[in-house]
């Protein structure tokens, strides 16, 4: 909480060093569905997905390929 004070007109300057920190809460979703994840974030927060083919096809179906979200 910061508050300010009204101070006379003939009060003196002055300097001062005050310390500040805050923290933001990130939140992504992420949906699988066919194809590429789609990601959302809430502060539209980076991120990289790469994919990793499985490079196995086992009888008549095509292996899959995995994704990885990096943040």
């Amino acid at each position: 909480m910061l508050s300010l004070l009204a101070l006379p007109a003939h009060a003196g300057m002055a300097n001062a060093t005050m310390q500040v920190g805050f923290v933001l809460t990130e939140a992504c979703t992420v949906s699988a569905q066919a194809g590429t994840p789609n990601v959302s974030c809430s502060h539209d927060s980076p991120y990289r997905l790469g994919r990793v083919d499985a490079g196995v096809q086992q009888g008549n179906q095509a292996a899959e390929a995995a994704w990885t979200i990096y943040f």
